[in-house]
């Protein structure tokens, strides 16, 4: 919320007194460019147009006759206008601005040139830092990337900050043939770029072609330009800039954008090369694999309150340290020990050394939060080695409530440099779109997590109250969204003949991929729902993405090779849930469970019981697989009193575990499972055949 004694905005206004020559709105928007923010930044906290800001700022250059950011610095510092009278005032004021924007394009393309040269054969990485740039530079608020498919066919494969409503859209036509007279379709026939000033102003608009009528009211766009991104003569798609307003874009704005354009297709290009050269017919089943150049591991213990009775100051500090762990995991950079782990009540009292030994890390982050007398936080942070008593880095930061958001990101970049990992701009500028807008938000995910983590469907039920308070909050909040998915999937493993509540769960889940298509949460999600409808393509191609998104997030990882072993490759589902059982040590029971179903399936019997007979409290199908297991390995009686327990279980539901719900992608899968049930006499007296049969049609086939 705005603070009214700052007035319009998130900055309060200095009053001094030298500058008595400016307005009060010309001494705000000085400071803030003085500040770093950029034209784009200003005019959204003004809520002004960035040509405005402009404007403003060429008259304070005029009145307090300076000819550089750094000499506007330096008067707002001095609180007085320079005594220097120059001439020619407003055409230096012009020529300033000028070089300040020129320095900043540089810097841009700079910028985006870097990552082509570091990360082209990742074109994720590019494409997103080339769409973000693009958007600051050019004064536009959303952007998307097509890609041509040839017949003025075109696919939507990156946006940015695109409007939910315009986003689904997109998603449901997926592949979509767009009229000749649209802006896509003139580019398509005239390998041109194409600035439309006004998306309602032309006919096109009002004879109702789709995808200028989403565009226009979906999307809420008024002025936007198509340019085409070639390779040689091949047109491979078009990079679109939206305004929300009706303000064309400018020869100097077409030619960054046209840059830009250029460098995605070279990367795009670049990638394209490089996947043909190091690719192997194997390469899409074979798992990560771990190797001398992973990085080590790294666990982020929770931010200790100073004072242990102010319950605030411990959400705070536990809220923050959970960002961390959640924008690290989704980084390829990191292998990050999960929240579940590193939260756990198992490590209180032990030191940061003693829990980066029980966690298996090499690194582990501790820091403790303390309130100011003067209002604010003052944040402590070290970061360990686990062969070293010390810490090899420490810091410390203040901040105030309302920079709660810049201190995470400040940490994130302080941290990551410590580590010496290297990290990319865009880490931060991605954590920052995906994190929620306000504490409160984060705090109700986080408790919705610790009680989805206790696996009942009690623990599940009150965990969807959290998740749905967290969206109250902070609708645009994408994780807090595929998180409530899950309860709804969670729930259909306790009522499996309602496929109702998977349809629900796709419907969250769709959602979560609009508002963060990117996320690696939500790309895992819509995986895991497609996989229980017996969507196997798609949830292949969905845990793919995720992976190449976070292959080191827990998560994500036990996810991916739940779809594996589903899908039939028991192998690499034996090795991805093994890698999570790494990245979650203390919080593995469910991921044992699943690799001892996987065991199974590979006659590792032997083996499936090694993992399942860890398990303290099992559930009621992960006792089903012990019997079987029992049962395979001809033990009779401890299959008969497996049965028993299984029999007993107070989370059995009431048609016991039938497998004709479990998405096996081939019948022989099922058929193992099947055998080694009646064996072991598990089919459940309390169903008759009729009904099995029954609820197996109600199942929608592959």
């Amino acid at each position: 919320m705005v603070d009214t004694e700052w007035g319009v905005g998130s900055r309060p206004v200095t009053d001094k007194t030298g500058f008595s020559a400016l307005s009060t709105r010309e001494l705000e928007i000085a400071e803030a460019y003085a500040d770093g923010e950029s034209y784009k930044e200003i005019a959204r906290n003004l809520t002004i147009a960035p040509a405005t800001v402009r404007t403003h700022l060429s008259t304070v250059y005029r009145k307090l006759g300076v000819a550089s950011k750094t000499e506007l610095t330096q008067a707002l510092k001095d609180g007085s206008a320079s005594e220097q009278v120059r001439d020619s005032a407003e055409l230096v004021a012009e020529l300033a601005l000028e070089l300040d924007e020129a320095y900043r394009r540089e810097r841009v393309l700079a910028n985006v040139l870097r990552i082509i040269s570091q990360q082209g054969n990742r074109p994720d990485a590019v494409l997103d830092a080339a769409l973000d740039h693009a958007l600051e530079i050019c004064e536009a608020e959303f952007g998307i990337l097509f890609e041509y498919q040839g017949n003025l066919s075109f696919r939507a494969m990156r946006t940015r900050n695109i409007a939910p409503a315009f986003g689904r859209w997109l998603r449901e036509q997926e592949l979509f043939q767009v009229d000749a007279d649209t802006g896509l379709g003139r580019l398509a026939s005239e390998l041109k770029t194409i600035s439309i000033t006004d998306v309602r102003g032309e006919d096109v608009y009002r004879n109702k072609a789709a995808l200028r009528v989403a565009t226009a009211d979906l999307g809420k766009a008024r002025s936007f330009v198509a340019i085409p991104m070639m390779s040689g003569e091949k047109l491979l798609g078009a990079f679109t800039i939206y305004r929300t307003r009706v303000h064309p874009f400018n020869d100097r704005t077409l030619e960054l954008a046209q840059l830009f354009a250029d460098q995605i297709a070279i990367a795009i290009e670049y990638a394209r090369k490089h996947q043909e050269l190091t690719s192997q017919p194997a390469s899409k089943t074979s798992s990560p694999k771990e190797s001398s150049s992973a990085p080590p591991v790294l666990a982020i213990l929770p931010f200790r309150a100073v004072d242990e009775n102010d319950a605030h100051l411990a959400n705070i500090g536990r809220g923050l340290a959970s960002s961390i762990i959640m924008e690290l995991s989704a980084s390829p950079l990191f292998r990050v020990i999960d929240q579940a782990s590193s939260f756990s009540d198992s490590l209180s009292g032990f030191s940061a050394i003693e829990a980066a030994s029980r966690l298996g890390a090499r690194h582990v982050v501790s820091g403790s939060i303390r309130r100011l007398r003067g209002g604010g936080f003052r944040i402590a942070v070290a970061l360990h080695v686990s062969d070293r008593s010390t810490p090899i880095w420490t810091d410390r930061l203040e901040t105030t409530d309302s920079e709660f958001s810049d201190l995470t990101d400040d940490l994130l970049t302080r941290l990551c440099s410590a580590i010496g990992a290297g990290i990319e701009r865009e880490l931060v500028e991605t954590a920052r779109a995906r994190r929620p807008r306000n504490q409160t938000a984060l705090d109700h995910f986080l408790q919705g997590l610790d009680l989805h983590h206790q696996h009942t469907i009690d623990g599940f039920t009150e965990a969807r109250t959290h998740f749905i308070e967290a969206l109250v909050q902070d609708p645009s909040f994408a994780r807090a969204e595929a998180a409530l998915a899950i309860t709804f999937v969670r729930e259909w493993f306790w009522e499996s003949t309602r496929q109702d509540l998977l349809d629900v769960a796709a419907g969250h889940a769709r959602t979560a991929m609009g508002l963060a298509p990117h996320d690696p949460w939500a790309q895992t999600v819509w995986g895991v729902v497609a996989l229980y409808q017996r969507r196997h393509a798609e949830a292949e191609a969905s845990f793919e993405r995720a992976m190449e998104l976070a292959p080191h997030d827990a998560y994500v990882v036990s996810r991916v090779a739940l779809g594996k072993l589903y899908a039939g490759d028991f192998e690499t589902s034996v090795k991805l849930f093994r890698q999570s059982i790494l990245l979650d040590p203390l919080h593995a029971e469910r991921q044992r469970g699943m690799l001892g179903h996987a065991l199974f399936h590979l006659d590792r019997y032997e083996e499936a019981l090694g993992e399942l007979e860890t398990i303290k409290a099992p559930l009621f199908w992960e006792t089903a697989w012990r019997a079987c297991c029992y049962a395979m390995l001809g033990e009779t009686d401890r299959a008969t009193a497996m049965r028993e327990t299984f029999r007993n279980s107070a989370d059995l539901p009431s048609y016991g575990y039938d497998i004709a719900f479990r998405p096996f992608k081939n019948e022989t899968d099922r058929e193992r499972l099947a055998v080694a049930m009646q064996r072991a006499g598990l089919p459940d007296p309390k169903t008759d055949s009729d009904r099995a049969k029954q609820r197996a049609s109600d199942v929608p086939t592959p």
